[in-house]
């Protein structure tokens, strides 16, 4: 099965997709990758057999193979290739997505747009994930389509592995941390930070029908686009254009705190301001969660820590090499955690755990302010 899930088709989306066709490219998705991991084994087995290889001359000695090389590059190529065939999708229904969005902008979720907002400089270095425009591509009015590729693109991308909805990491910190760690806590104002199109946000308006829900980000188009998105799926949600770093709410406003997938996005500084601010809006016994990619945090073998690391340069990563654990712990004690209250959870993801799997993907750093 090429698909982990099938894809909820929410009325944002283009309704009338070529499965077929759409199969058959994530068929080769897969079976790049799997070539591309096979690989690199190859070679990493038997540049290992010098038992004295350090992990950089590993690294340049993969990167001198021809082999390697050509495949690094044809990482990059795909990428492209499925944003093309993503926007090209997009592209066949424009007139039904725009009247779509119009019809979804009211509803029960709310949209606040800061056009004055100060843009991080470390979010316009790449277009990240070699995503056209990147995340923050914004013609202005009632420009949306960032998020229409964006949603569209994740799942193609994902193959479906993260749920119909693309809401995993929600899910995640939701089912299988606060359920299983925190039985008795019950938010009743949450933010999510860096939310983009709301793909992990909702499942909290979900889980915790009577909380005020907080969405933030730094791109309109992807807000704008997560408003239509909630209200098309019949839920509330506040959205607003917001920098993570430092936002308007006032102190101890909230009870819970989390991110998704945005640590190994942002350099160190910026995790540290986040982890700073996190503290400074939770309310005491409130709950902060920043959960990211397992492989991106904590690389398990010479393979894993070679595909993330290249990552910076054919998939427009440029922080994901210096994405590590230890660097939120301290961010998290820091930020003014006491260490008795920062805990880290390695946890299988909520939609591979119905389908049998207990490995390890995600990476959630726990923080309980007192």
């Amino acid at each position: 099965m090429v698909f982990s899930h099938p894809q909820h088709l929410h009325p944002l989306l283009p309704q009338n997709q070529d499965l077929q066709a759409t199969e058959k490219f994530a068929k080769k998705i897969s079976q790049t990758r799997q070539g591309y991991f096979g690989l690199l084994q190859k070679e990493i087995n038997a540049l290992m057999a010098n038992d004295s290889i350090t992990t950089c001359q590993l690294r340049k000695q993969l990167d001198s193979v021809a082999a390697i090389q050509e495949a690094n590059q044809q990482r990059s190529e795909l990428q492209d290739k499925m944003w093309a065939y993503t926007q090209a999708s997009i592209d066949h229904e424009r007139n039904y997505l725009l009247e779509a969005y119009e019809q979804h902008i009211k509803g029960l979720s709310q949209l606040e747009l800061n056009p004055n907002l100060v843009i991080p400089r470390h979010q316009t270095k790449v277009d990240i994930h070699r995503m056209p425009g990147g995340y923050l591509k914004d013609q202005g009015d009632d420009d949306f389509w960032s998020g229409v590729l964006y949603d569209h693109g994740v799942f193609l991308y994902g193959r479906g592995w993260l749920g119909p909805l693309n809401d995993e990491f929600g899910q995640t910190i939701i089912e299988q941390l606060l359920k299983s760690h925190y039985p008795q806590f019950n938010p009743q104002k949450i933010l999510d930070m860096g939310c983009s199109v709301g793909h992990s946000t909702l499942p909290y308006a979900q889980a915790y029908p009577e909380a005020e829900v907080w969405g933030i980000d730094l791109g309109a188009s992807l807000l704008r686009y997560a408003r239509a998105r909630a209200n098309g799926l019949g839920q509330k949600v506040y959205f607003a254009q917001q920098n993570a770093e430092q936002t308007d709410f006032e102190d101890n406003r909230f009870d819970l705190v989390v991110s998704h997938i945005i640590m190994h996005e942002i350099p160190n500084v910026a995790k540290q301001r986040i982890f700073k601010e996190s503290y400074r809006l939770l309310k005491t016994g409130g709950i902060m969660v920043h959960l990211d990619s397992l492989l991106f945090m904590c690389p398990s073998n010479p393979l894993m820590r070679y595909f993330r690391d290249t990552e910076v340069s054919y998939n427009s990563e440029p922080f994901v090499g210096c994405a590590e654990l230890e660097d939120l712990k301290k961010a998290a004690l820091e930020a003014g955690f006491a260490p008795e209250n920062c805990h880290s959870y390695q946890l299988a993801g909520y939609y591979s755990e119905q389908q049998g799997s207990t490995q390890p993907k995600w990476l959630a750093l726990c923080g309980v302010k007192s």
